[in-house]
Parts: C-alpha cells; structure tokens; sequence
C-alpha cells in the first residue's frame, strides 16, 4: 500500500486515541517504507535520478531487500512488540501498532511479482500474493472507501 494510504487509515483506525499517541502510531505506520526506502530515495534525489515510476526489481539494492524483509515480518514485528511489552513501555507499544498495521495492509496489497510481504522472515519466505496496491482500480476503490469512511467518521 502507499504510504498516503498507511497514515490515512492508522489515523482512522486510531481516532479515538489522544492525538500524541495517534500521531506516534501514524508515524509507526509509514516507517517500514520509510526505513526500506529511504537510502534508494535519498541516492536517486541527491543524483538527480527521481522518478514517480516503480524502479525495475533487478536494479534495487540488496540492502533494500533485507531492510524490506526484516521491517515486512509479522515474526520481527511481535519479537518487538513483546520486548516493549515486558519492558512496560505501553505508550511505544500502542504506537508500535501502527507498525503491525502496516504489515497486516501490506499482507493483502502486493503481489508475489513485487515486494511480496514476507510474513514470516527469517524463518520462511512465505508470502501471500494479494492485490497490487498500484492497480488503478483498486487504488480508486482504496481512496473511496477511505474518503467514505473520513466523511462518516469525521463530518
């Protein structure tokens, strides 16, 4: 799913939270992109290279892969969220809700031609080929649904 779509329904999903701690699980709900992106999009700015088109799988770096895989993983997600759990740190933990909810969108929105989710790395390349979040229709449906759901919850 685009990242647009991330922070708009953690923010929905989340609107009954006081707006510090919804704000922090927004911000939790774009970072696995931000985190596997970041270093690509950084270079291609800095070389002048940006493109609003999906770059050609063979060209990403592998690092890009690895820090997809790793914050894409149910497996690493709950090892965190446990960690913060018997740490008692339960305002990260709700914040780190909008992390989980990242993967779970993503689970069913890319397909195993692109960046598949893979739920359970490292243990297993195991990943479900859903919807590609890019198709134009379901893009439409996507923010419809979204725009439907702020206008009941919000107006």
């Amino acid at each position: 799913m685009d990242i647009v779509s991330h922070a708009l329904w953690a923010n929905l999903i989340f609107k009954e939270s006081p707006i510090a701690q919804r704000s922090a699980v927004i911000v939790l709900s774009i970072m696995p992109d931000f985190v596997s992106f970041s270093t690509i999009t950084v270079k291609k700015f800095i070389n002048r290279t940006m493109s609003f088109h999906r770059p050609i799988a063979s060209a990403i770096p592998a690092q890009v892969i690895k820090l997809y895989n790793a914050t894409h993983s149910l497996i690493i997600w709950v090892a965190i969220f446990l960690l913060l759990k018997i740490m008692g740190l339960s305002l990260l933990t709700l914040a780190f809700m909008g992390w989980g909810l990242h993967i779970l969108l993503d689970i069913f929105t890319h397909t195993a031609h692109y960046f598949p989710t893979p739920i359970f790395w490292p243990l297993s390349k195991f990943h479900f080929s859903g919807i590609s979040w890019s198709n134009k229709w379901f893009m439409a449906f996507n923010y419809g649904v979204l725009a439907f759901m702020y206008l009941v919850f919000y107006f």
